[in-house]
């Protein structure tokens, strides 16, 4: 490992800012037992520009109600408290960085992997685990946050990781720890410490490419690991190496907890191709039509 590359790369993550408010205060509730539907009905109208985008984006052909859901009372009642929590909590993440523009990234192909692999992930869950499906979408559309950080924060380290990717033919993963020494899971997992984001998320964006070491969150990173195979698989968005994972398999461990057939992600595809229509979307609302 190149220390001095490697200590470029925090010296510049300590540029990251503070969470917004509004942000902390959903984490609050995501991590708190007691908080209600009331606290998080308050902690989203603190931001109009966050309420406006709940309200847009319940109303969508994602979630597709046949009546107009007026108020952000109205969709936690229907939708119910844990999907309106990551919604909020997801529209909130990804504004905070579509704020800034990247340097070598396709943004628009990273976030439709991106809310693919939460698609995915949430499928898989609702068959496997579906007490934790919602955290396991919220977990799939920030895996990757890793690659925005290094993107925009060390853009020049990150054109030269592309071209080794592409030269090498090598995992992105791979390039960023040959070019910087360090990968987008390990920044990722920086970052979420800094912000004390949730555990669940915290290990999907570490271990999503091996999640062996996820411990008692085994279950939710192997949701968001297969998802993410799954995804580059079908070739839905990306980063630019899914054409290696077309012979990659999910570990083992997690295909056997997960209870996924011999002939995943292909068995997926139907509900793949419905969700990313419908997620379109959410892609808009949550990026700005980035």
């Amino acid at each position: 490992m190149d220390e001095a590359k490697v200590e470029k790369i925090l010296s510049r993550l300590k540029d990251i800012p503070t969470l917004p408010t509004v942000v902390q205060k959903i984490i609050e509730i995501v991590d708190s037992p007691t908080t209600s539907a009331s606290d998080l009905n308050k902690a989203i109208s603190m931001d109009q520009s966050l309420s406006a985008k709940v309200l847009k984006l319940v109303n969508s052909a994602f979630y597709g109600f046949p009546k107009k859901i007026e108020t952000l009372t109205q969709a936690i009642v229907i939708l119910g408290f844990n999907t309106v929590r990551s919604l909020a909590l997801s529209i909130s993440m990804v504004d905070f960085f579509t704020e800034k523009k990247g340097h070598r990234l396709n943004y628009g192909e990273f976030w439709k992997h991106s809310i693919a692999t939460s698609i995915l992930a949430r499928s898989i869950a609702k068959k496997a685990f579906p007490s934790i499906a919602e955290e396991a979408f919220v977990s799939g559309l920030l895996h990757d946050i890793g690659i925005l950080i290094l993107d925009q924060f060390v853009p020049n380290d990150y054109i030269n990781a592309y071209k080794v990717m592409r030269e090498e033919n090598l995992q992105l993963y791979q390039a960023e720890k040959k070019v910087m020494g360090i990968t987008h899971p390990e920044v990722g997992r920086m970052l979420a410490e800094k912000w004390n984001l949730p555990d669940p998320l915290l290990y999907s964006i570490s271990y999503h490419h091996s999640p062996s070491p996820a411990l008692d969150y085994f279950p939710i990173v192997s949701t968001v690991h297969a998802a993410n195979i799954g995804v580059k698989i079908l070739n839905i968005g990306g980063v630019g190496d899914e054409h290696l994972y077309r012979t990659f398999h999910v570990n083992e461990e997690s295909r056997q907890i997960l209870r996924l057939d011999i002939d995943f992600p292909e068995n997926y595809e139907d509900i793949m191709n419905k969700g990313m229509k419908e997620g379109e979307d959410f892609i808009s609302a949550i990026t700005g039509g980035a």
